[in-house]
């Protein structure tokens, strides 16, 4: 269940713009996944994502691709 819910955490925030814990919670409740703040928090820190300012100046989750935080949306 762990790593669909990783994975699942990887395709939403490159997705969405998300911003806080409590917005990926509500999508991750969204599709399924029945997790805790506590949990996301955790999942968040063992993953290394990180909150980064993209191109467009939001603030967001960002998971670093190949050690490198990429600011551009994935489409």
């Amino acid at each position: 269940m762990k790593k669909k819910r990783h994975s699942m955490i990887l395709k939403l925030i490159a997705q969405f713009d998300i911003a806080t814990q409590e917005e990926l919670l509500e999508k991750l409740r969204e599709n399924g996944f029945d997790a805790t703040q506590a949990t996301v928090s955790r999942d968040i820190k063992e993953m290394r994502i990180v909150k980064a300012q993209d191109i467009k100046g939001i603030y967001r989750y960002i998971y670093p691709k190949n050690g490198k935080i990429s600011l551009e949306k994935d489409l």
